[in-house]
């Protein structure tokens, strides 16, 4: 009788367990497909006609609004375990000050550095300092009187 139990709890263990390894894939963001890409005539499409037969940048260039990108990335998580990026790509887009399409670009991850979407926070100019350093930065610049308010006052 417990056999019979046991035999159907050990397979639903099992199956549990598998599924739960299975990786789970995330993809965000869009670029092109290359036959897409081959569409735009670099030296003479403009850019509503890229955005006609591409579609709108993911972003635009930061300083310099000639530039469109469009950017995917597929991440890969197990369990409870951080993504690991399997896949990005870039294709970045440049334009001439008429708004004419000069070039088109394709960068992958094995090109560069991960591209992080977002991150919600905001990086600081400046030195960045360890735990150590800041817990030590501060040892003799302060005197008992900045305590005490620098006399007794008859006590």
């Amino acid at each position: 009788m417990i056999t019979r139990i046991a035999a159907p709890a050990l397979a639903f263990g099992v199956i549990v367990m598998m599924v739960a390894c299975e990786p789970v894939r995330r993809t965000h963001g869009y670029a092109p497909r290359p036959a897409q890409l081959a569409e735009v005539s670099v030296g003479t499409d403009g850019k509503a006609e890229v955005a006609g037969k591409i579609g709108r940048p993911t972003t635009l260039g930061a300083f310099d609004k000639d530039e469109w990108y469009y950017i995917t990335r597929s991440t890969e998580s197990r369990a409870f375990l951080e993504p690991r990026v399997v896949s990005q790509e870039v294709i970045v887009v440049a334009f001439s000050e008429e708004g004419i399409a000069e070039s088109v670009d394709r960068y992958g991850l094995e090109d560069g550095r991960i591209v992080n979407l977002v991150t919600q926070t905001t990086p600081t100019r400046g030195k960045r300092l360890t735990f150590l350093q800041q817990l030590l930065g501060n040892v003799g610049r302060f005197s008992a009187e900045d305590f005490v308010g620098g006399s007794t006052g008859g006590l």
